[in-house]
Parts: C-alpha cells; sequence; structure tokens
C-alpha cells in the first residue's frame, strides 16, 4: 500500500593481509561541525520559545530582508528532476532557522556535502521509489553526517543494525560507508519503522534515532504540533530532526538561499566492473585510466589499499568517462 500510494502520486523522484586503517579523515570538513553549534545554540535557548513557530507576519519578514524560505511547496528539488511534494510539511520554526543559519554560515560545507553525494543520489533515489519512501528522506543522510562516508557511513547505521539488513563489516570493508549498499539497507529499514509507527513519518524519524523500541514511549504525540513534539524528545532527536528540516528546505530552496542548485544529470557517473579478490587499487587504477584517490572517492567501503581477499571476484566502481573499463585480473 505505502509503494502504491507513492508511485501513484508520482514521487521521484572504501593494509596488507594483516589489516589496515580507514583511510578517510573528514574532521576538518566544515560541514562536519555545523550540528554541534546547531546544538548548543538549540540548547541555551529556552525551550518554549525556541519551539515557538514563526508567525506568517515574521516570515514575511525574514524573507523580505534576507533569502530565508516559507514553509515549502512544489518547489523543483532540482531542474532537472520533478517536482517533490514532501510527505509531512517541513516545518520553518525559530530552532530550525537557526539550523538553516550555521548551514549557511558555512556554505562550502554543504555545497561540498551536495557534491559529494552527487554520484550515487540518482540510485539512491531509485532505491527509496522501490521501497515506496518519500524522495525527501534522502535528506536524512545530510543531516546524520553530511554524506560523508566516514565512521559509520552516510547513514549512521549502528553494526548490529547493519548486519541484520545484510551488510558486511570487517578488516577489510565497511559497507555501512557505501553509498548505495547502506541506502538500500536504510531504505529497508525506514520502511520497516513507518510500518511499526502506525504509518507516520515524524514518527519514522523518531524510532529512527532511538530505536524501534524506543519510539513506542512518543507514539502518543503522533498527532501533536511539531513544537509540542519536540519538548519531549530527547535532544540528539530534537536535533537530527531539526537538521534535516533545515537541510530539506535549503535543498529546495536552493536559489533563495544562495546555494548552487544540484544537479544530478551533471554528476560524475561510474561504472561497476568486477575484480579479482586481493587485487590492489594501482593495479585497477592503471588499467582504467583513473587514480587510487578517485576509486577511493567511489569506493569508499574498502577500508585498505586492496579488494578483500579470498574472493573470487569484487564489483568496483570506476568513472565512467575513463578508458573502456577492463575486468583486471592481476593481483599486483
Amino acid at each position: 500500500m505505502r509503494r502504491q500510494f507513492f508511485q501513484v502520486a508520482g514521487l521521484l523522484l572504501i593494509l596488507p593481509l594483516f589489516g589496515c586503517a580507514p583511510s578517510i579523515d573528514v574532521s576538518s570538513d566544515p560541514a562536519n561541525q555545523i550540528s554541534v553549534t546547531s546544538i548548543r545554540k538549540e540548547n541555551t535557548a529556552s525551550a518554549p520559545r525556541a519551539a515557538e513557530l514563526l508567525s506568517a507576519g515574521e516570515i514575511g519578514t525574514l524573507f523580505s530582508s534576507r533569502p530565508i524560505a516559507p514553509a515549502p511547496g512544489s518547489l523543483p528539488f532540482v531542474r532537472s528532476q520533478p517536482k517533490l511534494v514532501p510527505p509531512f510539511p517541513l516545518v520553518l520554526n525559530r530552532t530550525v532557522q537557526t539550523y538553516i543559519d550555521n548551514y549557511l554560515a558555512q556554505p562550502e560545507g554543504l555545497r561540498q556535502s551536495f557534491q559529494r553525494s552527487g554520484p550515487f543520489m540518482p540510485e539512491m533515489l531509485s532505491l527509496f521509489q522501490e521501497d515506496g519512501l518519500p524522495p525527501d528522506l534522502v535528506y536524512l543522510a545530510f543531516a546524520e553526517s553530511a554524506f560523508s562516508p566516514a565512521g559509520a557511513g552516510p547513514w549512521q547505521l549502528n553494526k548490529d543494525t547493519a548486519r541484520r539488513y545484510g551488510l558486511a563489516i570487517n578488516q577489510w570493508l565497511d559497507e555501512r560507508r557505501d553509498p548505495i549498499k547502506s541506502t538500500r539497507a536504510a531504505a529497508e529499514y525506514l520502511a520497516e519503522l513507518h510500518d511499526r509507527t502506525g504509518a507516520d513519518w515524524r514518527m519514522t524519524l523518531v524510532a529512527w534515532n532511538n530505536g524501534d523500541s524506543g519510539v513506542y514511549r512518543y507514539l502518543q504525540l503522533m498527532t501533536a504540533p511539531y513544537d509540542r513534539l519536540m519538548r519531549q524528545l530527547p535532544v540528539r532527536t530534537r536535533s537530527l530532526m531539526n537538521r534535516f528540516m533545515a537541510v530539506a528546505l535549503i535543498a529546495h530552496h536552493a536559489k533563495e538561499y544562495g546555494i548552487d542548485e544540484v544537479s544530478w544529470t551533471r554528476a560524475p557517473r561510474y561504472r561497476m566492473i568486477a575484480v579479482d579478490g586481493g587485487t590492489s587499487l594501482r593495479a585497477i587504477a592503471a588499467s582504467n585510466n583513473t587514480s587510487v584517490a578517485v576509486l577511493r572517492r567511489l569506493n569508499p567501503a574498502l577500508l585498505c589499499d586492496r579488494t578483500p581477499p579470498g574472493l573470487q571476484s569484487y564489483p568496483v566502481r570506476v568513472p565512467d568517462n575513463s578508458a573502456e573499463a577492463k575486468l583486471v585480473t592481476t593481483r599486483s
């Protein structure tokens, strides 16, 4: 029923043998520092005032004085995609506005997070559509991690949840860091949470952050206004939901906020090739007219300088504009 509803509605929307350490360090990425500032500001604000909705007049004043978007209508996500209708109203209140201001204060970090998602976003949206999920939920990955593959990956799945949905985690790879595989797992998890929370998308996000068992204490707030719901939630959950709202609003109103519109059709493309287990990234790069750095960006699940040994073959992404992709059989 969920899948049919959204389809009818037209919503489309990566060491040697003894181990190695992750190769990506994004601790200095400004996009990953925004949420901390936002949390501090939220905690220093009085709860009733921070959650108070902006009046229509205040929204009008803000919008006329600086590029502030009101609650979203059917604005295009990107010009190259059909218009999207959010599955639940995106809320602009004082707290969400604080998060928006923090993101816009460091626009380069936001642009970098959008750029990181570029090669993968079309397939991510397709996966969400297949599971009958509203495409706006892709912004949850930006709210969780600024779409960084480091650590627990874009969706920040814990190990137990990741393994439950078929993701491999070992000394050679961590598939939570793979944008597509982790998105497939996240989509299945979100769909399951949606069914468990009475088909309410706000409660789905509460369950995502609190666990599918921890959400039940909040189900009585299912129909409560957003500001009342926020006052009852843990700080970490309020922060996540407000970040989600802020990123979604910015993405829907990129031009008004002074952010370059994102066009996934211009994003770098890739193709999949099969290589022997234990093949070095250097050999794959040399055979496909690309660099090891590019391979690491496209295959963030690989924790080492080669594909996992002991496998007959392993799928690797290479740039689609490279020379004709080749099946690499060397173990050099």
